[in-house]
């Protein structure tokens, strides 16, 4: 039975326009960023020239009065103890959670796991209110570990969904088998189970890190000006005589994203593998 195959010009021709379609998807997607970068790099002038400067000279004083501030590597501080923590936390918790909610049959399971998606899904305005009265009873607010908890409220149901998935695609087999060699649930936990699913925990580590580590509302609440992150620092570029310090502005927030750029491309093999797999191949 003959095979249709198409001619060689029309293969290159839709290659060809697959590669235009991703170009373009691609640039409309960076745009803004490049457009950030842009104006981080132009002095105020540049800035606000009118017609638009689309080639100039470069520039990192942005970059340089940023960095020279004390409130800002305060601030770099103070986001990178609070999202370390938030994450650390939130995997310590919800990992163990997860694997109870995939190993152990017990009443009410599905309607506790539920109970925990529905967490996530309610808007973090609603609980800011009731939290920061808690946080205050509890000689908590303005504390470094007020956000953390904040973060981790809305972080665990998120970890405990994704690892769920991972350990209920493992084999118990492999479990009862290091029993059968005389190990514990606890050392078949640690040394088995959890190197199975690297991908999952790097994948949740991730999106915990970006959910805290970019976040505003919690922490203009739940901080003062010793315990304000990255975000809650940008606000001070939106104020002054002068107006917006654009410049000031978008350097800024270049250097709130680029460690977690960075963070996701030096895990991106065990990102994608775990926020698209979910499960062991063999």
């Amino acid at each position: 039975m003959a095979q249709v195959v198409g001619s060689p010009r029309a293969r290159r021709l839709e290659g060809a326009l697959v590669y235009v379609v991703l170009a373009g998807l691609t640039f409309a997607f960076l745009f803004p960023l490049l457009w950030v970068l842009g104006l981080s790099l132009k002095t105020r002038l540049q800035v606000f020239a009118n017609p638009p400067l689309y080639l100039w000279w470069p520039t990192l004083e942005n970059y340089a009065d940023v960095l020279t501030r004390a409130d800002f590597l305060q601030a770099f501080i103070n986001t990178l103890i609070v999202s370390a923590s938030a994450v650390i936390l939130s995997l310590c918790v919800g990992v163990p959670a997860a694997y109870a909610f995939a190993r152990f049959p017990f009443t009410g399971r599905s309607f506790l796991f539920f109970a925990l998606l529905v967490m996530r899904m309610l808007p973090p305005i609603a609980v800011l209110v009731p939290m920061y009265v808690l946080f205050s009873k509890l000689g908590l607010s303005t504390t470094r570990l007020s956000v953390v908890l904040a973060y981790t409220t809305f972080s665990l149901p998120l970890v405990v969904w994704i690892m769920r998935g991972f350990f209920e695609d493992l084999p118990v087999e492999l479990e009862e088998s290091a029993w059968i060699d005389g190990a514990s649930r606890y050392t078949a936990f640690l040394h088995i189970v959890l190197p199975l699913t690297r991908p999952g925990l790097v994948a949740a580590s991730i999106l915990c890190l970006q959910l805290a580590w970019n976040d505003f509302l919690f922490a203009a609440v739940l901080t003062n000006n010793a315990t304000q992150t990255l975000p809650v620092l940008m606000t001070a570029f939106n104020a002054g005589d002068s107006g917006v310090d654009w410049g000031g502005l978008t350097a800024s927030g270049m250097l709130v994203i680029l460690p977690v750029i960075l963070f996701s491309f030096a895990a991106q093999k065990h990102l994608v593998a775990g926020l698209s797999s979910g499960a062991v191949k063999g």
